[in-house]
């Protein structure tokens, strides 16, 4: 395996290097736009990237092997799956963060399946619209805020372009809301076998919220070496990123907030819990509440579908 590595990254590295000077030497600028046929979106005041509600990943579903084979894909990243049963199926919802390539990023991704017995093969299929939840994270690299996001969701991601980041650097401070407790005391009861500490996580009414700082269970196909080899090229990636492509971007810096009139108001959307109310903050739930909500993202179009794309709040 490391051999493998010592000779695949190399090569895709140096092939990348290549398209990147052709497309800037032959084409000049170009535009974040065509990242919506992957599954994206860009918010310019942000400089983050989002996924979308209708992402052609929805297709694909989830499985043990997507988390195995990411290093291959340059992909250096904590995962921390919890699997539980609740309304006769078996569901998963897991949690990412790490260096997607030339991109720092984190995951809160929801999934389940009729299957009734399940293993590391088990394909989960995504969720359907109405069994979405409101989730909330806050993306850290060492404990400076990147960004902060909010919608019902079935995953919602992010990721900053151009920077380079080790997974043990970044942390999430993330809130699920479940439609009832008998799906909270469902999951519940599998997050405490990853034996995090009690200081990590609370529950609220049907709220619930951790701070996700490490996997408790390492994917196989990472190791020190593996890690070392696959961030030095990508550390080299996003130097060539900012160096060669970050100033040929057309709509890198554009705010358009001005013409665009499609906003939101963060209560009509974001659980009580979430909301810095006096009703419902407490000194324990205090590093949990969003307060800066200047700086908080939410995304309009994975809420209210057919409509404007990620937006700050005011």
């Amino acid at each position: 395996m490391i051999l493998c590595y010592l000779f695949l990254v190399p090569t895709i590295y140096y092939i990348g290097k290549l398209l990147i000077y052709f497309i800037v030497k032959k084409y000049g600028k170009f535009s974040y736009d065509g990242f919506s046929a992957a599954g994206f979106a860009y918010n310019p005041e942000k400089d983050i990237f989002y996924s979308t509600k209708n992402a052609w990943q929805k297709n694909l579903g989830y499985s043990h092997i997507y988390d195995v084979a990411a290093p291959i894909g340059r992909m250096i990243i904590d995962t921390e799956p919890i699997r539980f049963y609740y309304n006769n199926k078996n569901w998963l919802i897991t949690f990412w963060k790490g260096q997607y390539g030339i991109t720092t990023g984190g995951e809160v991704g929801i999934y389940c399946t009729s299957e009734q017995k399940v293993n590391k093969k088990t394909l989960y299929l995504p969720i359907k619209d109405e069994e979405m939840l409101d989730m909330c994270f806050t993306l850290y690299k060492k404990d400076k805020i990147i960004t902060k996001v909010c919608a019902r969701h079935w995953w919602l991601a992010v990721f900053k372009l151009g920077m380079f980041s080790q997974p043990k650097d970044l942390s999430m401070d993330i809130m699920i809301t479940f439609p009832n407790s008998e799906m909270l005391d469902a999951f519940f009861k599998s997050f405490k076998k990853l034996h995090y500490r009690k200081k990590d996580y609370m529950i609220v009414d049907n709220t619930f919220m951790c701070k996700y700082k490490k996997q408790h269970k390492r994917i196989w196909t990472r190791s020190y070496f593996t890690d070392m080899i696959i961030q030095h090229y990508n550390k080299k990636n996003v130097y060539l990123y900012n160096k060669y492509l970050q100033d040929s971007i057309d709509n890198n810096k554009i705010d358009d907030s001005k013409s665009n009139k499609k906003q939101i108001i963060i209560n009509n959307i974001i659980p009580d819990i979430l909301k810095n109310g006096k009703e419902k903050t407490t000194k324990e739930t205090d590093k949990f509440v969003i307060k800066d909500k200047k700086n908080l993202i939410l995304l309009r179009e994975d809420i209210y579908p057919n409509t404007g794309d990620i937006k700050n709040v005011k």
